[in-house]
């Protein structure tokens, strides 16, 4: 079986761009804006990083889970999982979660 690599930006990467708005589409809804709200770090140690990005988007973004083209200048385009979390006057939130093992030490 063979392995595919995808390069994310890191979270060091993510958080430098926070405030900034994302180019966002999915097959189903067609291009609207998103704006990086906040990174949070879960846990960070030698074996792995974990950490969340919420997004706000407009409250007329389609309210549905499910893999989300983004588009950055500065950090490039990436495919996410997003989840829809919550919904206030400002919009409608989506949270991306990572999970990255880092690479054992040879």
């Amino acid at each position: 079986m063979s392995e595919i690599v995808v390069q994310l930006p890191s979270r060091h990467e993510f958080s430098a761009v926070i405030g900034s708005i994302f180019n966002t589409s999915t097959d189903e809804s067609g291009v609207f804006e998103i704006c990086l709200v906040s990174v949070d770090e879960i846990v960070s140690n030698e074996a792995q990083e974990n950490f969340t990005l919420l997004f706000r988007a407009p409250l007329d973004a389609p309210p549905h889970q499910g893999i989300y083209r983004l588009e950055h200048e500065a950090i490039g385009a990436m495919d996410l999982f997003l989840v829809p979390v919550k919904q206030d006057d400002s919009g409608l939130y989506y949270e991306a979660v990572f999970n990255l093992l880092k690479a054992a030490a040879a």
